[in-house]
């Protein structure tokens, strides 16, 4: 009876009652999926990117309905003209994100103030990195560690209007520069008594109406075998007219093939600074080749449904060994000031997963890099290409993708305007480079 309980007694039962009672409420009051201590993600994620908001939503709810925890993650559009600044005042007001999808074009400019991932963690190993991701992303895999971790990239490709093809008597796009060069250019380049360009084979030799100039300035001096870009213990070394296979210096062979396209009088005339920009004019039907994005073709569709058109990958020298491409690869990086870098890390490894970024790739119109996405392949026909493409895309280390648009364009147009002749432009142009870096 506790009647017959001593006092000291009591007060323990008491004691042990009041300790059970507190426990109960403290255990009501715990989730081990949703609080701050005991969620993987940490207390908030945020992640700023280029891609459209709605899209990149739609896939974050989708891995949150599977996952609650992740419903901690939210996402944040930034363009990638304002990243720059708005990124630089964010640290300066400790307002940082905690992470970003980097284009591979800004990791030079942005190092300094992204955290690495050492190559001793879990996952992240040169090996794992090797193994999972396409060649091309192990752009972000640096000396003292890997700056993003790979997510999707852009490969260049080409489109070409199948109704022209098959006007001049084409059965389908060139698959070498030899090609192109032979037969393409002058079947589809159509020009009166006066040599006015009445329709364009494809949009090469100008600057200003190109709008991937830059790109298919790189992916001609990559093929032409270009030693690129190296970081040494130095910094970076820059080797664009350096080759790899001997012969003509490859950015001078990029620039003086690339240019002859936008000389009067050279037989592969077919474009000029008069001409509309050059991705319009392949919508509106007057150019029979574009050299764009794999992103691009739903947009173009879009623009025009009446247009005939279809993409290939981009042709190659008849001799070539090893194809390539150029591409714009991003990765999520994990700024220094972030405010929760381990939850960061987390998420970063999460929306990296095969059928995540696949999820993420299909949605903003990219092509993922992870190996595994890749080899379940797509039904999407224009993807395809893509898909094909970012296996021997490339991209290289530039101080800033402003910076060297800046050089290339000088390039260009003062090889264009007789201001300098091939070599010394190229040259110029590194000088320009090696001061942005």
């Amino acid at each position: 009876m506790i009647t017959n309980l001593r006092p000291f007694q009591i007060f323990l039962l008491v004691s042990f009652l009041f300790l059970a009672l507190l426990s109960l409420i403290l255990l009501r009051g715990f989730s081990p999926n949703t609080s701050a201590e005991n969620n993987p993600y940490g207390p908030r994620v945020v992640i700023w990117g280029p891609f459209p908001f709605n899209d990149v939503e739609d896939v974050l709810q989708q891995i949150t309905d599977e996952e609650e925890a992740f419903g901690v993650v939210d996402y944040v559009f930034v363009s990638k003209e304002q990243f720059a600044d708005r990124f630089l005042n964010a640290i300066a007001e400790g307002n940082a994100p905690d992470l970003v999808m980097l284009p591979h074009t800004e990791l030079v400019s942005q190092r300094s103030k992204l955290l690495p991932i050492p190559y001793d963690t879990d996952g992240f190993s040169t090996r794992n990195i090797r193994d999972r991701y396409v060649d091309g992303a192990e752009i972000f895999a640096l000396q003292n560690g890997l700056y993003a971790v790979p997510y999707v990239v852009d490969p260049l490709v080409l489109y070409w209007n199948r109704d022209l093809f098959a006007g001049a008597g084409l059965s389908g796009p060139p698959r070498s520069w030899e090609q192109l060069v032979g037969e393409a250019v002058g079947a589809l380049t159509v020009r009166d008594n006066s040599r006015t360009i009445l329709q364009s084979a494809l949009a090469f030799g100008e600057f200003r109406n190109v709008r991937n100039a830059t790109a298919v300035l790189s992916l001609l001096m990559m093929q032409s075998g270009s030693t690129l870009v190296t970081e040494t213990d130095r910094g970076y070394e820059v080797a664009l007219n350096e080759s790899l296979v001997g012969g003509r210096p490859p950015l001078e062979a990029a620039l003086q093939f690339y240019t002859d396209f936008a000389n009067a009088s050279n037989p592969l005339y077919s474009w000029n600074r008069a001409q509309a920009e050059d991705r319009q004019a392949f919508i509106a039907g007057d150019v029979a080749m574009y050299f764009g994005f794999a992103s691009e073709a739903a947009m173009i569709q879009d623009r025009n449904p009446n247009l005939n058109f279809d993409v290939a990958p981009v042709p190659q020298g008849s001799s070539a060994t090893v194809a390539r491409t150029y591409g714009n690869f991003y990765g999520l990086a994990i700024p220094r000031a972030s405010r929760n870098p381990q939850g960061a890390f987390v998420a970063a490894r999460t929306l990296a997963s095969a059928q995540n970024s696949l999820n993420m790739a299909v949605a903003v119109g990219y092509t993922p890099v992870h190996r595994a996405a890749l080899t379940a392949g797509t039904s999407d026909a224009y993807a395809a290409v893509g898909y094909e493409a970012a296996l021997v895309a490339r991209g290289w280390l530039q101080p800033d993708s402003a910076s060297t648009d800046t050089a290339f364009q000088s390039m260009v147009e003062d090889v264009n305007s007789a201001r300098s002749r091939v070599g010394s432009a190229a040259s110029d142009a590194i000088n320009r480079l090696i001061m942005a870096y």
